[in-house]
């Protein structure tokens, strides 16, 4: 019976390990990933408004050299899909992903978009899963529905689809009380499927609030080289080199801005941050179709 794992990149909140320490001379951070058994501990009653909220510590042990995706898979192709926080790194923009993860011999494809709710990830799927990957790496949660069981049944579905290669989940940073909801259902999801690991990013954007622009939840530039280098240090060496940064169909921006100045939906002006933040602007009208929380998946 295989043990289930997960994996998280800590904070400094967490006591007694050390977890994301600045280059000096990069701007990005260095990361230590560890497992932990079961589920998160009982998350804490928010307080009532305020813009970021943070899980409670939790237990940790070392990540062994063993417990790296690299050490998993015999290939090295890598799907990332996600939104706009994920974009940013993408190589229309900063690309802090490829340059965290080509040097280790990945070949990364980030198939990500502004305001997109996690029903993007089935689109993504249809289209690039039978291209062939030995790993993924799942982002979507910022924008929510505020329904954990539809959430629930299509982060399941993704999991599901692309088992048995390992698959990285990343929490989302909790800068409204719905986040919540988001990573609890992404570490029950996580406890559920072997083949799944965590990275923390709440736990760890919460200890550097310098990662995030005023939103609380798009990143400034030393963000995106942490994001990445997160990644990277759940990955580790890939075993089958050389890496390329790949190219992707899924590059449609134009529900709102990766650093989330704006977000426009059927021409009227919406909310900061990728369709669900809480400041409005004046924006010009985008020919995108507008993106909605998803309804519940079909029945397969």
């Amino acid at each position: 019976m295989f043990i289930r794992r997960i994996a998280l990149i800590v904070s400094l909140l967490l006591v007694g390990t050390a977890c994301a320490v600045a280059k000096s001379n990069s701007g990005t951070a260095e990361t230590q990933a560890v497992p932990v058994g079961g589920l998160p501990p009982t998350l804490p009653t928010l307080p009532a408004g305020g813009t970021a909220f943070t899980t409670v510590p939790r237990t940790t042990v070392a990540l062994l050299p063993t417990q790296l995706i690299g050490a998993k898979v015999t290939g090295n192709r890598v799907i990332m899909i996600g939104d706009s926080v994920m974009a940013g790194t993408a190589k229309r923009y900063g690309g802090e992903m490829c340059a965290a993860l080509v040097p280790l011999g990945w070949a990364v494809e980030v198939d990500a978009e502004t305001a997109r709710f996690i029903d993007f990830g089935n689109e993504v799927l249809k289209e690039r899963l039978p291209a062939g990957w030995d790993a993924a790496v799942i982002f979507l949660g910022n924008n929510y529905g505020n329904d954990p069981d539809v959430y629930r049944l299509y982060l399941n579905r993704l999991v599901e689809k692309l088992a048995p290669r390992p698959t990285v989940l990343i929490t989302v940073s909790e800068y409204r009380a719905e986040q919540l909801e988001v990573n609890t259902v992404i570490f029950e999801v996580a406890a559920a499927h072997d083949n799944v690991v965590v990275i923390d990013w709440a736990t760890l954007t919460a200890a550097h609030r310098e990662y995030l622009r005023d939103d609380g939840l798009h990143l400034k530039d030393p963000g995106r080289a942490a994001l990445a280098q997160s990644v990277a240090d759940v990955f580790g060496p890939a075993p089958t080199p050389p890496g390329t940064c790949l190219g992707t169909n899924f590059y449609n921006d134009g529900g709102g801005s990766v650093d989330g100045s704006t977000t426009t939906v059927g021409g009227s002006t919406t909310s900061t941050s990728v369709g669900v933040g809480s400041t409005t602007t004046e924006a010009p009208t985008t020919t995108a179709p507008p993106s909605t929380p998803p309804s519940p998946p079909p029945s397969v």
